[in-house]
């Protein structure tokens, strides 16, 4: 679907940005506004700021002019090819196709907790060719063309789909190709898989759950495993040479708490080769004439979340 050209009139504008040819990039109004798409007559949000709702912008806009984004005055029923989904938050690509649908847009605070926001989610039921399940969901992506293109899960919901390598129950979501084949999804804890350098478990904690679209997993369109996360560190041995060399998980300073953190290391395959990722190098080793020790660590686990408390969750 595409917006035909359509020059918005919006009124109660309280605060705006504006493009360089003076069009609006983005705005608040505080009166009501219904507009006219291809997907339905949406009202953006107008009214005064409360516990759950933050002060955000209202609408914003592409430089050509066209919608971006619309901030709903009220969570709206939108039809998608995966069914009917109702949205607070709703973002388009330039053409006017919808890009993302989001079902809350409220804001956790002092005065309205997760599991507030929680109790005012829907669970939806979703029917895939690699499986089905009911969970509340924090958004969904969609490809110009329609198709999805990934889905968040809401925090805690972990469900389980059929992978190219086997059932996996997962967390956060799933990647998907524009023909519908699966991309990448993110293990719900610490799985263990077979790889061309043999099993490797793979997870990474630090995932940010409010992205689908990079996983621990992930395939190539043929459906053959081509990356994984791991919190591991590698021992790396020449069959010819004898040569050992010695992969680690590197360290960053987490901002909340001053530790140092692991960072997961990015393994990935390409026909006969090996390519390590740890963010401070990029190793590649060809997988025939190297033996591979893998020395998983599993440390990070002792700071897994409370039941009160997910901002450190790892899916436990």
């Amino acid at each position: 679907m595409m917006f035909s050209q359509i020059k918005y009139e919006i009124k109660g504008i309280t605060s705006s940005i504006t493009y360089e040819n003076d069009n609006i990039k983005d705005c608040r109004v505080n009166k009501l506004n219904v507009l006219q798409t291809n997907y339905g007559n949406f009202t953006p949000r107008f009214s005064h700021p409360n516990e759950r709702n933050k002060d955000t912008k209202a609408l914003s806009f592409y430089e050509s002019g066209n919608i971006k984004s619309i901030a709903l005055e009220e969570r709206t029923k939108i039809e998608t090819p995966i069914g009917t989904i109702k949205a607070e938050l709703i973002t388009f690509y330039e053409n006017g196709s919808i890009d993302s649908l989001f079902p809350s847009n409220g804001q956790i605070s002092f005065g309205w907790s997760m599991e507030d926001e929680t109790n005012l989610t829907e669970k939806y039921d979703f029917q895939f060719p690699f499986g089905a399940f009911t969970a509340r969901i924090i958004g969904v992506r969609f490809y110009e063309s329609g198709q999805l293109s990934s889905l968040i899960l809401w925090p805690g919901e972990i469900v389980e789909i059929a992978t190219p390598i086997g059932t996996i129950p997962i967390r956060i979501g799933f990647k998907l190709y524009e023909n519908g084949l699966l991309a990448s999804v993110e293990p719900a804890h610490p799985t263990i898989i077979n790889t061309p350098i043999g099993n490797v478990t793979a997870f990474d904690y630090t995932a940010l759950g409010a992205d689908a679209d990079f996983n621990s997993i992930q395939f190539n369109e043929n459906g053959n495993l081509s990356c994984v996360y791991t919190n591991s560190d590698f021992v790396i041995k020449n069959i010819n040479t004898g040569k050992r060399e010695n992969i680690f998980q590197h360290l960053r300073l987490d901002m909340l708490s001053d530790n140092f953190l692991k960072v997961p290391t990015v393994v990935q395959f390409e026909k006969d080769t090996v390519i390590f990722d740890n963010k401070e190098n990029t190793p590649s080793y060809k997988i025939s004439e190297y033996e591979f020790l893998i020395l998983y660590d599993g440390k990070f686990e002792d700071n897994a979340c409370s039941p009160s408390d997910c901002s450190e969750c790892i899916g436990c």
